[in-house]
């Protein structure tokens, strides 16, 4: 119920197309019930030459009362001069009646659909917000396909399950309450016995519910499964292919998804349960009404023609009811959906935004004492150095020894546990995530590229950059002369992940992308090990050329700020300075000179990349 209230609060931001879909479901449920009421009319008209049934005992309780009025106005309607010309009002007035009632159902229908969808819109547009504002450490927790599967399958589910539901809890219980009203007004009595097997009924879903959620548990996790392995084979479909590995990722998909028609399977099995015995026991209800009912004719204590009524209305309330009693079971695959939604929704941010908006970088940026680990493993443990602007600065090391992890708390996606980094003298902590990135351009050993145009790649998270910025970073990145050499130069789609590029095109273009911003602190992150030696030649000429005294200005205070993370040693040997890293921890630090001077860690490192012992 918790659940399901929180989704309901949804609803409050369209408050007056709510209000208008129960209004318009008063309507449809009060024209519902009118059309079963001129049932009695009918009967009466045709069998007019039957005894009239005379009551026993005269009421003149309020639902009698509003009853005699309703049918005295209709009959002063419907009356004709004779039979024949109170035949033809009454044949007039039915269709006029339905066409009302299925013109009111039409415009509801559209007004809850809208209703429903807008809700939906709502709800997703905050799930993915908030999947997006999350920080790297929860995507690591989760798998790709399990994060789509709840965007586009648990939304979609709890759509198809709870928002109709709420449709059906609006409209069904006018249109019961409705039906209802009619049938005490023609009999108490029998309208008791109806109802007498609604009890049962209730028991009967109350004990479903338990087996109904652990079922709608198993499918939604299922559903996420299978996602995640479909989701996997066509990102990994190069390596599926090049391993010829076809057989075992149908496997998987096939088991995935048998497991999920399993669970489908079993939940149906529950829930075709609960109508059956619903309308069973109506039927026997129904039975009993018919029996009692019959002898109150033969007794003259009701009119043969109320009794038709009675019936026409008990079976039409049939048909809300059990759409009610199975609200229940349609319910419980979008409550499972949903609290995986607001799991997501609810996750405690772990890197807090600040409130500065004055991020600047003028100085240095200062690193002290800094200690983290993923898990409490450690990864760095007590660190300090500066990075002082204008200068390059390399992070060194074996796999694992912490420097890409360094990188990463430099640019916030982490926090760390002890220590801090202070930007010009203030804890990053403090500044407005978008504020402080903004001061990085980052390029990552993977080129990242969207099914887009060049241009709008390379303006991506800049959507306001000129044009001729556009140009003139791709002239930065050695890109502008094989860019206008494509079909459709800047314009040219580059396919899912940058696929109708080479490895060294996707580089520069990342490249690009990261100067569009006018960062004043760019990351290269393995920049060039994935890449072929002529690929590699041309995007680190890119990036000396980036990073020479006079790219930018002769000053060399205005020279760009560069963190390059390297296994490969070749492209850091021109750094202002290169720190080790090993195990965690800061071991060396100096120029390149001076490091191979050491004859330490770095000098290994270099040695074991080269076949001839380096000299200084």
């Amino acid at each position: 119920m918790k659940t399901y209230l929180r989704i309901i609060s949804f609803v409050r931001p369209f408050a007056g197309l709510f209000v208008l879909c129960i209004v318009l479901n008063m309507v449809f449920a009060l024209l519902s019930a009118i059309s079963i009421a001129i049932v009695q009319p009918i009967f009466s008209s045709l069998f007019q030459s039957a005894p009239t049934a005379v009551l026993s005992v005269p009421t003149h309780d309020t639902l009698t009362k509003l009853k005699d009025a309703f049918y005295g106005a209709l009959n002063s309607v419907i009356q004709g001069a004779t039979p024949l010309q109170t035949l033809v009002n009454i044949s007039i007035i039915i269709p006029i009646v339905f066409l009302l009632k299925n013109l009111v159902k039409y415009y509801s229908n559209i007004l809850n659909t809208m209703l429903s969808e807008k809700i939906t819109l709502s709800i997703r547009n905050q799930l993915f917000e908030k999947i997006t504002s999350l920080s790297i450490a929860f995507f690591h927790q989760r798998k790709a396909g399990n994060l789509m599967s709840l965007v586009t399958n648990d939304v979609s589910t709890m759509n198809a399950a709870l928002t109709p539901s709420l449709n059906t809890l609006v409209r069904q219980p006018l249109e019961i309450i409705a039906y209802i009203i009619l049938l005490i007004s023609l009999s108490p009595r029998l309208t008791f016995i109806a109802f007498s097997t609604s009890i049962v009924s209730l028991v009967l879903i109350q004990v479903a519910q338990k087996f109904l959620r652990r079922y709608a548990s198993r499918i939604q996790s299922a559903m996420a499964d299978y996602t995640a392995v479909l989701q996997e084979a066509i990102t990994g479909i190069r390596i599926v292919k090049a391993f010829t590995a076809e057989h075992t990722m149908n496997a998987r998909f096939t088991q995935e998804v048998r497991r999920y028609a399993h669970s489908v399977i079993q939940f149906e099995r529950i829930t075709g349960l609960i109508p059956a015995f619903s309308e069973m026991f109506a039927i026997v209800a129904l039975s009993v009404v018919l029996y009692v009912g019959g002898s109150e004719v033969f007794a003259g204590t009701m009119s043969a023609s109320e009794l038709m009524t009675f019936l026409f209305s008990l079976f039409a309330v049939m048909a809300p009811i059990a759409n009610v009693a199975g609200v229940p079971a349609q319910i419980q695959r979008g409550i499972v959906a949903a609290d995986n939604i607001f799991e997501v929704i609810d996750t405690p941010q772990s890197v807090v935004d600040g409130r500065r908006t004055d991020a600047h970088f003028s100085e240095n940026i200062s690193i002290r004492h800094l200690t983290f680990g993923y898990q409490e493993k450690p990864v760095l443990e007590d660190v300090s150095f500066d990075i002082p602007k204008g200068k390059t600065i390399a992070f060194v090391g074996a796999s694992g020894s912490g420097k890409s992890t360094m990188a990463d708390l430099l640019i916030r996606f982490y926090d760390p546990q002890s220590g801090s980094i202070e930007l010009d003298g203030v804890n990053i902590r403090e500044f407005q995530l978008h504020a402080y990135r903004s001061l990085f351009g980052v390029v990552s050993q993977e080129a990242m590229l969207f099914h887009d145009s060049i241009k709008n790649n390379i303006r991506f998270g800049t959507e306001n950059i000129a044009e001729d910025e556009i140009i003139q970073s791709a002239r930065t990145a050695n890109a502008d002369i094989f860019i206008r050499q494509l079909p459709h130069g800047y314009d040219t789609y580059i396919g899912d992940r940058g696929v109708l590029l080479s490895g060294g095109q996707r580089q520069r273009v990342s490249i690009a992308r990261a100067l569009a911003g006018r960062p004043s602190i760019l990351v290269f992150d393995e920049a060039t090990s994935a890449l072929d030696a002529e690929s590699e030649r041309i995007v680190q000429e890119a990036i000396d050329q980036l990073l020479s005294p006079n790219s930018t200005s002769h000053d060399k205070a205005e020279r760009t700020t560069a963190i390059i993370i390297a296994h490969r040693l070749s492209t850091v040997m021109n750094a202002d300075e290169i720190i080790v890293f090993d195990a965690g921890r800061i071991v060396e630090r100096g120029t390149h000179s001076t490091l191979l001077a050491q004859n330490g860690v770095y000098k290994r490192l270099v040695e074991l990349q080269f076949t001839q012992p380096a000299t200084v």
